[in-house]
């Protein structure tokens, strides 16, 4: 049983770390979310109004119609693994089956996949799990009421060589889930409870309050640590690691593949681009030819001319009788999300 304990400045902790969270800390892992409808109805569930309830397909912020766009999302990050999640995604069994085989194919399989799930599965669907090419199942027991198979369905799932544990929020002590996963020898994963739109009401219903500077529960990191009782395999997961590490260094990845020759890429891993919102974008394109500014350097976009910005801080009087000049900070996701328009 590991005895060492390694913290970090965002308050995560941890004395064992399964190999998923081992690329999710690299930002290298591909987050496919198969379907947002689930059987339960877990009060401090965390998903959005965009997915909760909705049969519908996500790799990382991109919506999928085909398997193409999984594949092409991986590629855009360089990942290194699958986390699937939802919703349920073993009400959907057979399409994540040939999701992990698809990946398992393109990808190589040292392409790593873990799943999460709130069913407890017996041992013919770990079985199909395993035959498909899973790694790595993540189990997510009803907090309400204890789960009297969860230590033989992670003993089960470890005979079949999948690795195996438990994942929760740090919601309250759960005594009977430590007790599962010491037995089994398996893991424990406690992610920092988190108010977001859709949960935020009935968490305060029950008594939770937010951090003044973050989304995390007050006293939610004190019941995680209560874990650090039991001679287990542990890792908490803090909100702060969550968006300032595990997001950032995903970001930064798709950043460095998808950049064109003059995008800058943020220390947090969004694109820095300038634009000049013009009128006529042809007759835009003349002033930079006769200002000499590479073809190399710019391109055609939908509201005008996208830029190198360094170039455009420098010319900015001159293109202004043709157009705006801002600075554009976005995501580089697929839907290019902007975050930051500063006029020149």
């Amino acid at each position: 049983m590991p005895e060492e304990w390694v913290r970090d400045s965002t308050g995560s902790f941890h004395n064992y770390l399964p190999h998923g969270c081992e690329i999710c800390r690299q930002g290298a892992s591909l987050v496919l979310f198969i379907t947002g409808v689930c059987a339960r109805e877990c009060f401090y569930c965390p998903l959005s109004a965009e997915r909760r309830g909705k049969d519908i397909i996500f790799a990382n912020e991109r919506i999928v119609s085909s398997p193409h766009d999984i594949v092409e999302e991986a590629r855009a990050i360089d990942a290194l693994g699958t986390g699937i999640t939802g919703g349920e995604p073993l009400l959907r069994l057979d399409l994540v089956l040939e999701t992990i085989r698809m990946l398992k194919s393109i990808l190589g399989k040292e392409h790593h996949i873990h799943l999460y799930t709130g069913i407890v599965p017996g041992e013919r669907v770990l079985s199909r799990l395993r035959d498909a090419g899973l790694d790595e199942l993540r189990m997510h027991p009803d907090l309400e009421r204890e789960e009297p198979r969860l230590a033989e369905a992670l003993k089960s799932a470890m005979d079949l060589g999948i690795e195996a544990g438990v994942e929760i929020p740090a919601i309250a002590p759960a005594p009977w889930i430590a007790e599962a996963v010491q037995s089994a020898g398996a893991f424990l994963n406690i992610n920092e409870l988190e108010f977001t739109e859709t949960n935020a009401d009935a968490l305060r219903a029950r008594g939770f309050r937010a951090c003044p500077d973050s989304c995390a529960a007050i006293g939610s990191e004190s019941i995680a640590r209560s874990f650090m009782n039991y001679r287990i395999k542990l890792h908490y997961c803090s909100s702060v690691f969550k968006d300032s590490v595990q997001l950032r260094e995903r970001l930064k990845r798709r950043a460095g593949r998808v950049r064109r020759e003059f995008d800058i890429v943020s220390d947090d891993g969004t694109l820095l681009t300038g634009v000049i919102v013009a009128p006529d974008p042809q007759a835009a394109i003349r002033v930079l030819e006769e200002l000499g500014v590479p073809e190399s350097m710019y391109e055609l976009a939908a509201d005008g001319i996208e830029i190198a910005a360094w170039i455009l801080e420098e010319i900015a009087d001159e293109v202004r009788h043709i157009g705006s000049p801002h600075i554009v900070e976005r995501y580089p996701t697929e839907d290019g999300l902007v975050v930051e328009r500063i006029p020149l």
